[in-house]
């Protein structure tokens, strides 16, 4: 059983509110928290057109999460390893999602999808006939100048909403793989070492001479150069997306021959339409040879261009001439699906084969794909230099063809990056292009120095071959520099800073902790735009790029970087420094925003519970208010303790966040005197009488969101302390500004006796009421509940424990006192107001001549003397503090005096319409208030200068029971004594000695 200590009351929200004003109070000075009308008005603005979009993945990933972590929290069992291997496989099930809903959405959508790819197939189809053809001296002229400019159309949102959605999905899943991928390789299982893995890898292989292997040569560059290692790798999941995204081969391939004009027999047959035009032109100059590169001219069929005299491959750029219109879209038409074979990753062996199929086998020669014994490997390594020779023949066709996807074709076999970025019109092409490239440039330069003798420094000066590495930079480095370079590339600027391809780029990069920060800045950047502040996002100082803020406006995008950053987070443990890190919680709390508004509140406590421990109670305590259901806000509670969550944390919260919305604590605004009274004249009252409605019974809507704040403390198991520290705070409160209504609210909903009702029985085992005025009586060791019994010892017996449990059950009855005594204040205010409604109807009956029943006010006036009797004995002076003892003199000086001479009133009032008898309690209220065991009593009447007061109206009273007995004389005699032996004969002046 948890200690039950008393705490402080005024300390018990302390640590609450000096973490508020070091961390939100200043972020908030404009704040409009009123929680009680709390709606998605203080969400992240853009989010809440946003949470209609929010699906079944939010509880998916949740719960995938929660078995992630949840059972392995309180577990001693968790190692590194362990959690290593549970985070891949979240990492898994969570592309595992993403690839079950792409094929959900390809069934849904399959005709639109189809028909969005054939659009972009023949976007770029069409750019084949408006792209002019290169001569070799334009491509040498141009070849800096038109670097970045693609010439390919790029990719264009989809109009039909499914496929938008379909496309979203396939990049989480593409990055989710990633993901994995990054982990794995720069994430190494804990306790692996990877440098002697390494060396037993390169063991393996056999010592090197001058005929090692080929191939074996490209494996231990891979092996030994892990930079070339993530290349590959990248590579390799740059070629999964396109082949799993993009239209595939066969489709490109039949829309290519459909836009030739001719059947597919015709399409695959070459230069058909070249061949028939220079068989013509034999047959009109009857020669019988071939007309070779001297040979007469022949113009094309539109009379625009002087067509090749032989059908060799290498004809147009030889004889610098042309093909005819249909045949010159048929070899760009070739050379577009060549390049896209191998832009996906097409085994070299199909490559070859594709061409074959359309009698093109000489272009998988030239491609070095007849080499199949090393399809594994990036590059040709056909020859004694390793395939050296071979890369430069074909960067000296990239440079040289006049076909861009010819020269793009080349550029990728050779290494080469400007003639395939003519081509490329994506992210992921850009991205390709350039990975590629460093690729093959690395390797060239590593097969240059590790064996020298297959690739002499002759060829390497002979042919040149475009130095990669050298031109991004620093080859460790060169994973960020290219990122960086994709932002500035024309023409994919958008798609660079996508959110999606940010948290790609970021993972490539290895800038991911960057990422988060600048996210965590824009967040904040949306979150207080245009005057607006919100509650939940915390300020950043600083400023950053804008295009960050999208991840405020896609739901999707905030849920995949929230889930990679608790990942990171928990795995890996990413390093901020502190105001970065308090920052950077604002992704998460973001999330959490989002599936507020979405309603998912369930899976809200999981998500907290990776935030800090000071941003937990920060966050929830502004979430609570939109929990207004009962049993919602008891799985709420329970979820939080699941999470090991402090909920009287995240509770106090919740109320101190309303609070510092009001005046209350002003100690300026705090009332002096709670008036009730006003003069009056008769024999009735004692010069006053209980002003007519001088209790304002409203509540506002900020104190009733104070009141169901305090609610949550009911559905938290034991916090039995606390939840009397918070109820005693808001009724001092209430009560220090004169907010009767709001005290009285709060009085009815949450009584003494309900909550100790409730939370002894489970803390003991049986209910107990500390409201009763003899509870302690009733507090017996004997009547503890065995749950209360533990393991019992020599030192621990079961009549020990009993003792232990019933002194700390008598302590939590003291916890209680403070709250008790404001409550009885409340009630006592309550009871007078009620008493000069009764007095007024009394009076008015009795003028109008009518029989007066005084069972109701009899009634009335045995409540007020029930509850006056506690306020006259000890009354508010067990402060736990000097704080809490100042604020309960205020309270008692503010409301004791009047109350009394109120009760005085009353006592006075009720013997004239009664009995003259009752006199004696105006008596014994005057011995109360002089006596030593009472003198909080008569210090409240001397520190507000009221004494004089109160023995004017005590004298006024022992006026009227003389003014009573001369009417009553005869009677008198008859009049029995009460219960103490009192008696009202001493004032009869008529009473002889």
């Amino acid at each position: 059983m948890a200690p039950l200590g008393r705490r402080s009351q005024s300390s018990g929200l302390k640590s609450l509110r000096n973490y508020q004003s070091v961390d939100t109070a200043s972020h908030h000075p404009e704040s409009p928290l009123l929680l009680a009308s709390h709606t998605s008005e203080d969400a992240l603005q853009p989010l809440k057109t946003m949470a209609d979009r929010v699906g079944k993945e939010v509880e998916k990933f949740a719960e995938r999460v929660d078995s992630w972590r949840y059972p392995y929290l309180n577990s001693g069992n968790d190692n590194d390893k362990a959690k290593y291997q549970r985070t891949l496989s979240l990492v898994r099930r969570f592309k595992d999602h993403a690839d079950a809903t792409v094929r959900a959405l390809k069934k849904q959508s399959d005709a639109d999808n189809r028909g969005e790819l054939a659009k972009d197939v023949q976007r770029r189809i069409e750019s084949l006939a408006s792209t002019p053809r290169r001569s070799i001296e334009e491509a040498d002229q141009t070849r800096n100048q038109t670097r970045d400019q693609s010439t390919i159309p790029p990719i264009v949102e989809p109009d039909s909403s499914k496929v938008q959605e379909l496309r979203q999905w396939q990049s989480e899943a593409a990055t989710w793989d990633l993901l994995r991928i990054i982990i794995e390789l720069y994430h190494p299982e804990p306790g692996q070492d990877v440098e002697a893995a390494r060396k037993k890898r390169l063991a393996e292989f056999n010592k090197t001479y001058r005929y090692t292997p080929e191939i074996e040569i490209w494996d231990r560059f891979i092996v030994e150069d892990d930079q070339a290692k993530e290349k590959l790798l990248i590579l390799k999941w740059l070629e999964k997306a396109a082949d799993s995204n993009e239209s595939d081969i066969q489709s490109i391939t039949e829309q290519l021959e459909a836009d030739s004009g001719k059947g597919m027999s015709t399409w695959s047959s070459g230069w058909l339409d070249t061949k028939a035009k220079i068989k013509q032109e034999k047959r009109l100059g009857q020669w019988d040879h071939a007309l070779g590169d001297d040979g007469p001219s022949i113009q094309s069929s539109d009379q625009t261009n002087l067509l090749v005299t032989e059908l060799d491959p290498d004809s147009p750029s030889r004889q610098r001439k042309n093909l005819e219109k249909s045949d010159d879209y048929y070899e760009r038409a070739i050379w577009m699906a060549c390049y896209e074979m191998l832009r996906r990753g097409t085994p070299w062996k199909d490559i070859c084969e594709w061409c074959k199929e359309r009698n093109e086998g000489w272009r998988g020669v030239s491609m070095g794909t007849s080499y199949e014994s090393q399809d594994h490997a990036r590059t040709c390594l056909a020859g004694p230099d390793v395939g050296g020779l071979w890369r430069r023949m074909c960067f000296g066709l990239a440079r040289g063809s006049r076909y861009r996807y010819e020269c793009a074709v080349y550029g990728l076999l050779s290494g080469d990056l400007f003639s395939v970025e003519q081509v490329c019109r994506t992210w992921d092409d850009h991205l390709y292009a350039r990975y590629n490239s460093l690729l093959l440039s690395r390797f060239d330069a590593y097969v240059q120095n590790e064996y020298p003798q297959r690739l002499p420094s002759t060829l390497t000066r002979k042919f040149a071959i475009f130095d990669a590495v050298s031109f991004h930079g620093d080859w460790g480095n060169s994973n960020r520099r290219v990122i960086e370079l994709l932002q500035e590339t024309k023409g994919i600027e958008a798609q660079s800073t996508s959110p999606i391809k940010l948290i790609q780029g970021s993972l490539i990069s290895k800038t991911f902790p960057n990422l988060a920060y600048n996210i965590a800045i824009a967040l904040s950047m949306v979150a207080y735009a245009q005057g607006f502040t919100s509650k939940l996002i915390v300020p950043a100082e600083e400023a950053t790029e804008r295009y960050y803020e999208a991840f405020a406006k896609d739901p999707h995008a905030l849920r995949i970087v929230t889930h990679i950053l608790l990942i990171f987070n928990e795995t890996f443990g990413l390093e901020f420094a502190e105001r970065q890190a308090v920052l950077v919680e604002n992704i998460i709390v973001g999330y959490i925003d989002l599936l507020r508004m979405a309603r998912k509140m369930d899976l809200i406590p999981l998500y907290a519970a990776q935030l800090s421990i000071k941003r937990r109670a920060h966050c929830l305590g502004r979430v609570l208010p939109d929990i207004r259901n009962v049993s919602e806000q008891k799985q709420f509670v329970k979820l939080m303790e699941r999470y090991n969550i402090d909920v009287v944390d995240v509770i106090s919260e919740y109320y101190l966040v309303i609070i510092a919305e009001t005046s209350f604590a002003d100690e300026e605004k705090h009332i002096r005197k709670y008036e009730m009274l006003e003069p009056a004249q008769g024999d009735l009252w004692p010069g006053q009488r209980i002003k007519e409605g001088f209790l304002d019974g409203t509540v506002t809507p900020i104190e009733q969101a104070l009141i169901q704040s305090l609610h949550w403390y009911m559905h938290v198991d034991k916090q039995m302390t606390m939840t009397f520290v918070a109820l005693t705070e808001a009724l001092k409160t209430f009560l220090l500004n004169g907010r009767i209504g709001a005290a009285l609210q709060l009085c009815q909903n949450l009584t003494v006796e309900t909550i100790s009702l409730s939370k002894t029985a489970k803390y003991f085992g049986k209910s107990f009421d500390f409201s009763q005025h003899d509870a302690e009586k009733n507090i017996q060791p004997h009547l503890l509940g065995d749950r209360f019994l533990g393991r019992s010892n020599e030192e621990n017996t079961p009549e020990m424990q009993m003792y232990k449990a019933h002194t700390q059950l008598l302590r939590c009855k003291e916890e209680s006192r403070t709250y008790q005594e404001l409550q009885q204040l409340t009630i006592a205010i309550s009871l007078l107001s009620q008493w000069r409604e009764q007095e007024d109807i009394l009076i008015e009956t009795k003028e109008d001549g009518d029989n007066v029943d005084k069972k109701e006010i009899k009634g009335l006036f045995n409540k007020t003397v029930e509850v006056m009797e506690p306020l006259l004995h000890d009354f508010l002076t067990h402060g736990n503090d000097e704080d809490e003892c100042s604020q309960l003199t205020k309270l008692r000086n503010a409301y004791l005096p009047e109350i009394i001479l109120a009760y005085n009133s009353v006592i006075q009032a009720f013997s004239c319409f009664v009995s003259r008898e009752f006199m004696t309690k105006s008596m014994d209220l005057a011995t109360l208030v002089a006596s030593e065991e009472n003198t909080e009593l008569a210090d409240a009447f001397v520190q507000t200068g009221r004494m004089r007061e109160l023995v004017v109206a005590f004298a006024e009273t022992s006026k009227a029971m003389i003014a009573l007995g001369q009417k009553d004389g005869k009677l008198r005699s008859k009049k029995k004594r009460g219960w103490k032996g009192e008696t009202t004969k001493i004032w009869d002046v008529n009473v002889r000695n």
